[in-house]
């Protein structure tokens, strides 16, 4: 057994600890145990469907923590306690510059979007997400949010009509 399989091993055992409404379906694209304290939450928009087959793909080299269905189904891919790939591309602009890599102190959640990331977010799919946050928020109380675009300036991501100000409250 290698020591990441080792990993998923414990940490699939362990996942009642996190997000309970959420179905466990365990990404291989992650780093185990994190090193630094979870500060922030980071938002973002999948740009199409097959997001979930896509973080279980090793050759993609993705992940997030939350995939949030436009259903309202939530998914979790990876354990926070380890570090999921989602945003470790900051621009020399973003308030992350040479603060190291913003994956090792982040929880990721995708929103499934389509392909232009503009679509209108159905209501059980906020609802769902900010349950999610809300239950994130409980359990890391000076957690920051943060999207994806202030991360890697210029991305449309988590995209237009991503309602913001609500996530933000």
């Amino acid at each position: 057994m290698t020591d990441k399989s080792a990993a998923t091993s414990s940490t699939t055992d362990n996942w009642n600890v996190n997000y309970s409404k959420a179905q466990k379906i365990p990404s291989p694209n992650y780093t185990p145990s994190r090193t630094k304290p979870i500060t922030c939450l980071v938002l973002h928009g999948t740009a199409g469907g097959g997001t979930i087959e896509w973080f279980l793909n090793p050759a993609s080299k993705v992940s997030s923590h939350y995939v949030v269905g436009q259903d309202g189904r939530v998914t979790q891919m990876v354990h926070e306690s380890d570090i999921a790939w989602h945003a470790g591309v900051v621009s020399p602009t973003s308030v992350f510059a040479n603060k190291g890599n913003p994956n090792q102190f982040s929880i990721g959640i995708e929103f499934s979007r389509n392909k232009t990331n503009d679509n209108i977010m159905p209501d059980v799919q906020i609802s769902s997400g900010l349950d999610l946050v809300e239950n994130i928020r409980t359990r890391y109380p000076n957690i920051v949010i943060y999207f994806h675009d202030e991360i890697s300036i210029g991305r449309i991501c988590p995209g237009p009509n991503f309602p913001k100000e609500i996530f933000r409250s």
